[in-house]
């Protein structure tokens, strides 16, 4: 992880290097993003589809070429992907006069999961707005994986003694690096010496969760960014 920071510094500073003595317009913006993310669980492995909601804390790197291509480095260093979903059933049993009792039984699988994910992603404005589009590549590796199962048995009266509710966590096992392919687009605010930047994004999980289960998450993500103006 010591190597790629360190690589992935190197190829940020060569690329400004290369472009402010190529281009007389280049601009750099840097500063801290705060967001969140609305989780869409799927896979054939899974009951149901699930949903979530995370918060997103991170930072952004933002630069500009030309009047209208550019490259914005997200590096989100907590990135929320949790989710669950609710399966309702029912039993059969027999009272103790051989009358047939259905009880309603409801499981709720909660799932907390993380990312420290990076994000570049190719800047395209449009001429004379301070409107953009991006798109590209996401990569994050799993700081967070835990599981929670809530199953609760509800009888009818007269036998709601018998009521029970059970729970189990426990850890994730076998993670997998996320890769993602995103797109969106943000809004540019001047104010004064900075920008403040809301973005919407749509990232599609493009591998599984876990190793060994046929999970994928996709995520919209709303994301607010303060950009103070470097260059």
């Amino acid at each position: 992880m010591k190597k790629f920071s360190t690589a992935l510094v190197v190829s940020l500073s060569l690329v400004l290097a290369s472009f402010s003595s190529s281009y007389g317009q280049f601009r750099l913006k840097l500063g801290p993003s705060l967001g969140l993310n609305y989780n869409i669980h799927t896979g054939s492995d899974l009951s149901q589809t699930g949903t979530g909601f995370g918060i997103v804390l991170g930072g952004q790197v933002d630069m500009d070429f030309t009047p209208t291509i550019g490259l914005i480095t997200n590096v989100q260093f907590y990135d929320n992907r949790s989710g669950s979903t609710t399966v309702s059933g029912s039993n059969q049993y027999y009272d103790n006069y051989g009358n047939p009792v259905s009880s309603s039984v409801s499981t709720e699988t909660s799932v907390s999961l993380a990312y420290f994910m990076i994000e570049p992603l190719f800047k395209y404005k449009l001429p004379r707005s301070p409107i953009f589009l991006f798109a590209g590549p996401a990569v994050g590796f799993n700081v967070e994986s835990s599981y929670d199962n809530t199953t609760t048995e509800t009888f009818p009266s007269p036998y709601q003694s018998n009521n029970s509710t059970t729970h189990q966590k426990g850890s994730l096992q076998n993670m997998l690096v996320r890769f993602a392919l995103k797109v969106g687009g943000g809004y540019n605010i001047p104010v004064g010496n900075l920008d403040v930047t809301p973005q919407v994004s749509f990232g599609y999980g493009l591998t599984k969760v876990q190793s060994d289960f046929s999970w994928r998450v996709l995520t919209i993500q709303a994301l607010v960014t303060v950009k103070f103006k470097l260059i």
